[in-house]
């Protein structure tokens, strides 16, 4: 009788295990399915922005074949530094974005600084980022519905502070173009992400700069 019941235990300890791993399992493919497909209609990497100040001209990636190397290529992972970070006290943000020319910067995982922005040590410059809100793992903006006119945003950036102030919220239609709608003399920043439980506009947050630590 004893011998029966230690089987029973063991056949219980093996289906406790199975079913463990299987959630664990089932969590992962969850968090990638996640990031997969959490493509909002803010598809930002290939969107044409329309400036009201004058925009830059954007060079498109060269097309031209790369040759392979000789040499077998390194598994070694290269770690890269945030150039920047995003600090919004009032909705406990702190997120690191990359330079534009890094493979990083993209919206699909990160903050997306797009190519026509300017560093925050750029007098009367517009550093523009975008990222994405809702539910998901890369959701970076989903409480920036939370933010009003008049409240800060801070800049981290070699090392110094610049500090930000909201003057301007305004929604556009998700139609292939933003508008920068902005005072060309001043120091700016601008964010922009989908509009909380609204398909069809994203929301622009325009800050100007009134100090830097």
């Amino acid at each position: 009788m004893k011998r029966i019941n230690f089987k029973y235990q063991i056949a219980a300890g093996v289906t406790l295990l199975l079913v463990g791993t299987l959630l664990l399992f089932s969590n992962y493919i969850k968090d990638k399915r996640d990031v997969v497909f959490s493509e909002m209609n803010l598809v930002l990497s290939s969107m044409d922005i329309g400036l009201v100040d004058e925009p830059e001209e954007v060079e498109t990636p060269s097309e031209e074949p790369v040759e392979e190397p000789v040499e077998e290529p390194k598994n070694d992972y290269t770690y890269e530094e945030y150039l920047g970070i995003v600090d919004i006290p009032k909705i406990n943000l702190y997120k690191g974005f990359y330079s534009k020319t890094s493979t990083l910067n993209n919206v699909k995982f990160n903050l997306y600084v797009l190519p026509v922005s300017a560093y925050p040590d750029t007098d009367r410059g517009n550093l523009i980022i975008a990222g994405h809100s809702g539910n998901y793992n890369n959701s970076y903006f989903s409480n920036l519905y939370l933010l009003e006119v008049g409240d800060d945003i801070i800049i981290h950036y070699n090392n110094k502070k610049y500090i930000y102030t909201i003057t301007k919220i305004y929604f556009e239609d998700k139609d292939g173009s933003i508008r920068i709608i902005r005072n060309n003399s001043k120091t700016t920043l601008t964010l922009i992400t989908c509009t909380k439980d609204d398909n069809n506009h994203q929301t622009v947050y325009i800050s100007e700069l009134k100090g830097v630590e």
